[in-house]
């Protein structure tokens, strides 16, 4: 007795469990005229798989984005056009919704259109549609009407189906033509979520097969369409319309629901990090879009312009907060990325001895270093030492360029050579010339030098001019300047043991 008594205690509860579970579908749980229901639009719907369903099934499709949203309106027919209710008369339809376009009647132009309904306490039905096409107000009646749903509907009530054809003949235009097949199945129910809210929902899947066919008269050829897609909706008591509709034709789906209010120019704030080197400086701005310009700044700097430049030490987030004149606020975060990197420097500007060199060393901390002499790679060492050969008396830019990974970096100097001791107005080791200044030819006293001598003639900045080398010495020199440009000239002089400069002018 008390195993029967268990056993009919179990089925009991679990005949209570599905009566309160599944619902019943009724005419009073469909739209009435001056219903407005706002619907929203969202197509992604990655991950979601509408054709799982069952008894007691929970479907959560929170994750629904929406990309737009409409309010769809019920109408008498009495509000539609006049010509429009010659067909659709109260004995074809008792209500009106208007629609943006029909999207079965490509390239032409389309104003005023109505999608018609018939509610009766046994079905649901949607006889055609009207809308004025090029101008010519077109009632487009099924000769059956669509059968959308039959009363009342629940999870054990049959299938149904409807076939619907309708043909138009527009004259100078062309002829369009519907066949639909609809067939409907109630194949579920159980917990509906939504980004509107949970709901216990009855889930009706339909099959549409339809061929639209367009002929134009313009070019004499027609379009067939064949169209094979399924609805998924999921119905609710007291929602007038699905509370969910995904549509699927081959891999492509769309889904459309009942949602609150959205606000589809929301302000955004799209921040990208980065990443500089060490001792570099950076511009920091984010792209602001939506909302209602112009826009307040505010970065965590404290700085209130649309951009900032900044140079940290050591990695660092900055944010900033974005405010349209609707007092909408968005905020963005910019990692930024400080890359340790050491900066090589060779130190100012500077002149030595034409008889030393200079010498610089990087270290081994770079993967590449290159140094340039007045733009010319003179080599790819860490170190380099620099000295007057093949420079002379003459002033050379020094460049070096260092890089580590995406970090690199450059600095230079110049470098300029004279003859260490100064020089005297009659030159050193005794060097005498007349005439000072001269215009064809100057003569040098040269006996404290040795029989042979090299002697040249420089700017006085040290660039060569004239080069006399392994030059004879009887003890006076005669040179010949007539081809010199009149200006300030230093004459050269050294043998083995001695070196003497003396300055002259040519005009």
């Amino acid at each position: 007795m008390k195993t029967l008594f268990g056993l009919f205690t179990l089925v009991f509860l679990i005949v209570q469990i599905q009566a309160k579970g599944q619902i019943t579908i009724t005419r009073s749980d469909m739209p009435d005229i001056g219903d407005t229901i706002r619907v929203s639009t969202a197509i992604d719907l990655t991950g979601i798989d509408p054709a799982l369903t069952g008894p007691g099934y929970t479907w959560d499709f929170s994750s629904l984005a929406p990309v737009s949203q409409t309010v769809e309106e019920y109408l008498s027919i009495n509000s539609t056009p006049f010509l429009y209710q010659i067909v659709f008369n109260q004995n074809v339809a008792n209500l009106a919704s208007p629609v943006t376009n029909i999207d079965f009647v490509p390239g032409f132009d389309i104003t005023d259109a109505y999608v018609y309904y018939r509610a009766t306490t046994g079905s649901y039905n949607r006889p055609g549609y009207a809308a004025t096409i090029m101008g010519i107000p077109v009632p487009m009646k099924f000769d059956l009407p669509e059968l959308l749903y039959s009363f009342p509907l629940q999870y054990n009530s049959p299938s149904d189906s409807s076939t619907s054809n309708y043909s138009l003949g527009l004259p100078g235009i062309g002829y369009f033509s519907i066949e639909r097949k609809r067939v409907n199945q109630a194949d579920g129910w159980g917990s509906l979520t939504t980004p509107y809210g949970t709901f216990e929902t009855l889930r009706v899947k339909s099959t549409i097969y339809e061929r639209d066919s367009l002929y134009l008269d313009s070019i004499q050829t027609g379009f067939p369409v064949i169209r094979n897609y399924i609805e998924y909706q999921w119905l609710g008591n007291g929602q007038d319309i699905p509370l969910l509709t995904i549509t699927q034709e081959g891999p492509i789906m769309t889904a459309r629901y009942r949602d609150n209010i959205q606000n589809f120019n929301p302000l955004v704030v799209i921040a990208q990090d980065t990443a500089i080197c060490k001792g570099d400086s950076v511009t920091l701005k984010v792209k602001v879009s939506g909302g209602f310009p112009p826009y307040v700044y505010q970065w965590s700097t404290g700085e209130q312009t649309d951009s900032i430049r900044v140079s940290p030490s050591e990695s660092t987030t900055y944010w900033v907060l974005v405010t349209d004149s609707q007092q909408q606020t968005a905020t963005g975060n910019i990692e930024l990325s400080v890359i340790p990197f050491e900066y090589f420097s060779l130190g100012p500007d500077t002149l030595i001895c034409a008889e030393t060199s200079i010498g610089f060393d990087t270290g081994d901390v770079y993967g590449s270093v290159r140094w340039y002499l007045d733009g010319v790679l003179a080599s790819e060492e860490t170190q380099f030492v620099l000295d007057s050969t093949g420079i002379g008396l003459n002033t050379v830019t020094l460049r070096v360029e260092y890089e580590t990974g995406n970090c690199s970096g450059s600095d230079e100097i110049k470098v300029g050579f004279y003859i260490c001791g100064g020089i005297a107005e009659n030159g050193i080791q005794n060097i005498r010339l007349h005439p000072n200044p001269a215009t064809q030819t100057i003569y040098l006293d040269t006996r404290e030098f040795s029989a042979t001598i090299n002697c040249s003639v420089t700017t006085t900045e040290g660039r060569i001019i004239r080069n006399y080398p392994d030059m004879f010495n009887p003890g006076k020199i005669e040179l010949d300047i007539s081809a010199l440009q009149t200006g300030n000239y230093l004459i050269l002089i050294s043998d083995n043991d001695h070196k003497g400069v003396a300055r002259f002018i040519k005009y």
